[in-house]
């Protein structure tokens, strides 16, 4: 199949995709709908690791989409590290690039393949709770907003959790949809007005708790990556408290 070819098959993948995702949620925006369109093609094979994507100006067009709103889509999944755009060789799909700068913490490889894991999958849920943790000491008194996000990629399932304060932020002005299928702390630093500092970061193994593991999809008898993160804002305030748990005997950590 020629370039053109599959960039028109490709374009119409993306139509289709399209309606599905405003048929799901009408009030998604449309780079949010487009973005996880993209996602949702990555995860089914539409595209491989290192294709390029059609250009942005011909995804714009095809896609009836202004292209401020594909470049944005495509910025966020840059953001994961899904794609990869350069100047003059346009955006592939990411294959084993380096650790970017908005990569602050760590990325895993997949055992088996030793290729970056890719994210392609995510479930959001908000909570509110006033229950004391490990995160009351970075964060002080509760009340506390949690974001609970279940992650897929690469049929592998991870879990997060990220405490804020309530007082920083009413989440109830962010559309849950856009906190799918993005870089969570440049979301957030964006609704915020503000930039975070690199986080202190703690890494273990342990088993994680029935709780836990039926909250992920995971299994409490592996063993588990428990990567925790703390991060403050520009003012020194505190930000974010955050917890991910990934199966240890499927990926590897790279710090």
């Amino acid at each position: 199949m020629t370039k053109k070819n599959q960039d028109a098959a490709l374009c119409s993948l993306l139509i289709q995709k399209l309606k599905e995702e405003r048929h799901r949620n009408p009030q998604e925006t449309k780079r949010t709908a487009l973005r996880l369109a993209l996602m949702a093609a990555i995860r089914e094979g539409k595209v491989k690791p290192g294709e390029r994507l059609p250009s942005e100006s011909e995804l714009a067009r095809s896609l009836e989409l202004s292209l401020g709103t594909v470049q944005s889509a495509l910025g966020q999944l840059q953001d994961l590290g899904l794609i990869v755009r350069r100047r003059g060789d346009g955006t592939r799909i990411a294959d084993a690039e380096p650790l970017g700068p908005n990569i602050w913490h760590f990325r895993f490889r997949v055992a088996a393949t030793n290729r970056p894991l890719r994210l392609t999958q995510v479930k959001v849920e908000v909570l509110r709770t006033n229950e004391r943790g490990p995160w009351s000491e970075h964060l002080g008194p509760g009340p506390y907003v949690v974001i609970r996000r279940r992650l897929t990629g690469d049929n592998i399932n991870l879990g997060a959790e990220m405490y804020l304060p309530q007082r920083l932020i009413n989440i109830d002005d962010i559309e849950l949809s856009e906190l799918e299928g993005v870089n969570l702390r440049i979301c957030l630093e964006a609704f915020l007005g503000q930039r975070s500092h690199q986080a202190n970061t703690l890494i273990a193994i342990n088993h994680l708790s029935f709780r836990h593991a039926a909250l992920f999809e995971m299994r409490p008898d592996n063993a588990t990556f428990c990567v925790t993160a703390c991060t403050s804002l520009g003012d020194g305030s505190p930000f974010y408290y955050q917890d991910i748990y990934a199966p240890s005997d499927l990926l590897i950590l790279e710090i």
